[in-house]
């Protein structure tokens, strides 16, 4: 979605409606929003067959993600033969177009359709925690990334943070979708705005949903940590935000079940000793704790992103060589 029709971001602060959105540039988009409402009323089944045969199409047309998802499969599971990491990049694509099809559930479904065909593993002990502590559940980007803020809507007022896309239409239409469940618990930040209304509604008591794991190069917040055996620049604001708040880092992943249509979220249990005294070994614990949950279902992380562009010693991205086209990172 975030490829059709892109233009300048622009503006700070909650995305609002312009009227420029009403041009013909934008009706791309519009169409693309009326297919996704549209799908709403497909049967479960048909989503999934849908999204599956919309997968194998991506797979095929976008040379540059393949390669991508290609080379990062073989650093990540070198255990693996080629055979099977062919399989798990196909049905990495078929899970990936299925979320997005399923990014109607996420705009417009009333909570009664989340309940019913997503779940929270220890909801309960999840909402006793978070009236007890400050509490940071962190995701990491996945095909199912978007429906886990609508999942963890339920169980406690909460904050998170997006990032604007070129096409401001997208934007405003994602922001709106995310709050559209309770606009009074649920706060979408802007991430040009800062971590200060981050920091201030978490320690406000608020449920922090958090997805730190973008490769924004070598900085002053960033270290080489392990991740799928991998040496991964790794952001630090966890660790930061968790110094300023006192709150517990909690790792989660959500899988897809496609011969149900059911969505499943882990919550894990604290990290222990986090943060220490080592921003390493805090973004080691962190990546360690994710990738555990991501092994449960790999074909469901996105794979398609450059998440190893950045390389230790001053090496060449292993992505230098994949051909261009196609949008993402």
């Amino acid at each position: 979605m975030s490829s059709v029709n892109r233009v300048n971001p622009g503006g700070h602060g909650e995305p609002r409606f312009q009227l420029q959105f009403l041009k013909p540039r934008f009706w791309g988009t519009w169409c693309y929003l009326l297919w996704l409402r549209l799908s709403l009323h497909l049967p479960r089944r048909w989503v999934m067959a849908t999204g599956g045969w919309l997968g194998d199409h991506l797979r095929r047309r976008n040379a540059k993600r393949r390669r991508i998802a290609e080379i990062n499969l073989a650093l990540c599971f070198p255990e693996l033969s080629e055979r099977e990491r062919r399989q798990l990049l196909a049905e990495h694509f078929r899970q990936y177009a299925r979320g997005l099809i399923d990014m109607a559930l996420v705009l417009w479904a009333g909570p009664a359709r989340i309940d019913r065909w997503c779940e929270l593993n220890r909801r309960d002990w999840l909402r006793q925690l978070v009236n007890r502590h400050r509490v940071i559940v962190v995701a990491y980007h996945q095909t199912t990334l978007d429906i886990s803020g609508s999942i963890l809507a339920g169980v406690h007022p909460s904050v998170s943070m997006m990032k604007r896309d070129r096409n401001q239409l997208v934007t405003w239409q994602l922001w709106k979708g995310r709050v559209h469940l309770d606009k009074a618990n649920i706060r979408v930040l802007m991430r040009d705005q800062g971590l200060r209304p981050l920091v201030r509604l978490l320690r406000a008591g608020r449920l922090c949903f958090f997805i730190p794991d973008e490769d924004f190069g070598l900085s002053r917040h960033s270290v080489f940590a392990p991740f799928f055996g991998v040496q991964t620049a790794t952001l630090t604001v966890v660790s930061r935000l968790a110094r300023l708040t006192g709150a517990l880092v909690l790792p989660s992943a959500t899988r897809l079940d496609p011969q149900t249509g059911r969505y499943v979220m882990t919550v894990g249990d604290p990290l222990e000793n986090f943060p220490g005294p080592d921003p390493r070994a805090d973004a080691a614990a962190l990546n360690r704790a994710m990738e555990d949950l991501i092994r449960r279902a790999p074909e469901q992380y996105m794979w398609t992103f450059r998440w190893f562009k950045t390389q230790s010693g001053g090496r060449p991205s292993p992505y230098k060589e994949a051909p261009s086209g196609g949008p993402g990172r």
